[in-house]
């Protein structure tokens, strides 16, 4: 699957990089679907691969509902919180 990146997009990911969060755009985007799928699923106990299996059993299911600018805008500012969040914890030593 391809996938087509806004400006906007391309930018918070590359000042998640920058900040030195993250290796790689690759590495950022990787975290962010993890953090997608733990919020997809907060009470799954299962493996990693069994989520992703659920995961893709679901998006094989049909046609997605559409969403609207509100879902997306709500998306953006949760996933700027977790990510607000993670940037500021400091490794323990």
């Amino acid at each position: 699957m391809a996938l087509q990146l806004t400006p906007e997009q391309e930018r918070r990911i590359q000042a998640v990089v920058n900040a030195g969060a993250y290796r790689s755009a690759e590495e950022a985007l990787n975290a962010a679907l993890a953090v997608v799928e733990t919020v997809a699923a907060p009470d799954f106990e299962g493996s990693q691969d069994e989520l992703e299996a659920l995961i893709l059993e679901g998006l094989d299911s049909g046609a997605p509902i559409e969403a609207d600018d509100a879902f997306w805008s709500r998306l953006a500012m949760e996933t700027d919180r977790i990510a607000a969040e993670h940037g500021a914890r400091k490794p323990r030593r």
